[in-house]
């Protein structure tokens, strides 16, 4: 079957529909059999052989993709469920074909087993593209054992950039008190410098949300809250998962109270501190038996989309938020404000992360994995209108999915999205009945209605 790429003709069709001279097209997602092996690139190991990795983002360019997250030093499978010391910080670079670039660091994997100078627990979160290369964001252990934040400033070759900071890496630690765990999700780029989104505590048991500002050169810039940080000690067991800078540079953050299993969204002042415009600063989500998590955000022009999970009968499923400019739920989306899927998405954390998008047309994008009626997890992308409901007219009402794309018979799971012109990449990680392997969906909207 010839298939029809329609990315390039949304705008008229959508016309041509208002115009009542022809209704939307139904579509779908398919696997663009010229990239990588029917559509998935399988990433390299980095570390060991044969362990487990995982990637959180990706970020595509004119020269191919980027995906980041981590590896194993240690020959175990199973590595990113038993053994997170062993970590190794990974970014893998692609061909726009999905072939491995090899030359790209070391037959295109940059790794990095001592990020912050204590060789463990090292990864990478979040990652952007820049002018001449990549900027990675992440941490690792220090040789005291607590936990340091890390940008990784990359050339386009895959090597560290010594020009961006002093040896290709800017270390931040202990900001807010001596020895405690600096810890990092989501970074931010902006013409003066760097902010980054995590957590900072004296134990992993203890953190407290945490948005840092750095100077261009990796420094803290003391003009944002004092000392360059900004934390809440008055909530303990929260940290931030995404980070969005707002125009006029105020940081917009989410995350989750995560003793108390609730979602929550941030919002600051370009100088620190909360924005108590925006509902006091700190907002509760609601979920229908009070748990769940915020895990990435996206802006609809002044509104605020973000995405989780919320449980029902004790099960999580994903579920995406809109909050209107002062930060109150929008009753005009789904249910005053919420809207639940369905399906059940029994993903933990860090092997759970979700991302979306908005396209041209106003429409939500937001990728993760639903449990498949075979029992395992298969990578997930749905498409929602603006008032919440499912696009009836993509994938016939509910998500794509996808299985199998490391040649097993696992989980599949999608953690990172992308929208171009002409595809959907999505990033993320699938078992091959041995193994973990970060991979990369390229995907191409079908038009069906014929």
């Amino acid at each position: 079957m010839k298939n029809r790429y329609v990315f390039q003709t949304l705008g008229l069709l959508l016309v041509l529909a208002a115009c009542g001279t022809q209704p939307p097209p139904n579509q779908t997602l398919e696997l663009d059999g010229t990239f990588g092996s029917g559509g998935v690139a399988v990433a390299a190991d980095a570390g060991a052989a044969g362990s487990g990795d995982a990637a959180y983002a990706i970020v595509v360019d004119a020269d191919g993709i980027l995906l980041a997250g981590h590896g194993c030093a240690a020959a175990d499978p199973t590595c990113w469920i038993s053994a997170s010391n062993s970590w190794v910080a990974a970014a893998w670079r692609f061909t726009p074909e999905g072939a491995s670039n090899p030359g790209f660091a070391a037959s295109g994997v940059f790794q990095d087993a001592d990020a912050a100078g204590g060789g463990q627990a090292n990864i990478i979160f979040d990652a952007l593209g820049r002018p001449g290369g990549f900027l990675l964001a992440g941490g690792g252990k220090n040789a005291a054992g607590d936990l340091d934040a890390v940008l990784w400033a990359l050339a386009e070759d895959g090597e560290l950039d010594p020009t961006t900071f002093a040896s290709g890496k800017a270390v931040v630690s202990d900001l807010v008190s001596a020895g405690y765990h600096d810890f990092v999700h989501a970074v931010s780029k902006d013409a003066g410098g760097y902010w980054m989104a995590g957590g900072v505590g004296s134990s992993a048991s203890d953190y407290t949300m945490a948005v840092w500002r750095l100077q261009a050169d990796g420094a803290p810039d003391t003009n944002f809250d004092g000392d360059g940080v900004f934390n809440d000690p008055a909530h303990s067991m929260e940290y931030v998962s995404d980070l969005a800078i707002l125009p006029g540079g105020a940081p917009l953050a989410v995350g989750e109270g995560y003793g108390t299993h609730q979602p929550l969204v941030w919002k600051l002042r370009p100088e620190g501190g909360f924005d108590t415009t925006f509902a006091g600063g700190r907002v509760e989500l609601p979920t229908p038996e009070g748990s769940g998590a915020a895990l990435a955000l996206a802006l609809d022009g002044a509104k605020v989309l973000v995405a989780g999970y919320a449980s029902i009968a004790g099960v999580p499923h994903l579920a995406l938020w809109r909050l209107t400019p002062d930060g109150t739920l929008d009753p005009e989306f789904g249910s005053n404000g919420l809207r639940v899927l369905e399906g059940t998405s029994p993903a933990n954390y860090h092997d759970g992360l979700v991302d979306l998008a908005v396209d041209e047309q106003g429409r939500y994008w937001l990728v993760g994995g639903v449990t498949s009626d075979a029992g395992d997890l298969d990578m997930a992308v749905w498409r929602l209108l603006p008032s919440g409901e499912l696009d009836p007219h993509f994938c016939g009402g509910g998500p794509c999915t996808f299985d199998n794309a490391a040649g097993g018979y696992g989980d599949d799971w999608g953690t990172a999205l992308v929208l171009t012109q002409n595809a959907v990449y999505v990033g993320g990680w699938s078992w091959d009945g041995t193994s973990r392997d970060a991979v990369v969906w390229k995907l191409g909207l079908v038009d069906t209605s014929r």
